[in-house]
């Protein structure tokens, strides 16, 4: 495994956190107040949730079947989700 695999595998490893932490948060708003904007959101996170758990499936177990050439560009879609997720959670969080 590659430097850069294993960068983006700690990615998406964090993604996930940062995915269930908005779940968490969701679900607490959701019983305070009942919204139609607070379910899509709850279903956003969900979809984004379950394709990172299939992404880190993937990077675990079939790490040498990832060509060099692509390794940078997964490492990039990973980041960019990373800062997304971060950034969406912190303004949830205040």
């Amino acid at each position: 495994m590659t430097l850069i695999m294993n960068a983006t595998t700690i990615l998406t490893a964090i993604s996930v956190i940062l995915l269930t932490m908005l779940l968490v948060v969701y679900f607490k708003n959701l019983k305070q107040m009942k919204s139609k904007l607070l379910l899509g959101l709850i279903l956003f996170a969900a979809v984004f949730l379950v394709q990172n758990l299939v992404s880190l499936y993937y990077f675990v177990t079939m790490m040498n079947y990832y060509v060099s050439a692509v390794e940078i560009h997964v490492f990039i879609l990973s980041l960019l989700q990373a800062i997304a997720f971060g950034v969406l959670l912190k303004i949830t969080w205040d």
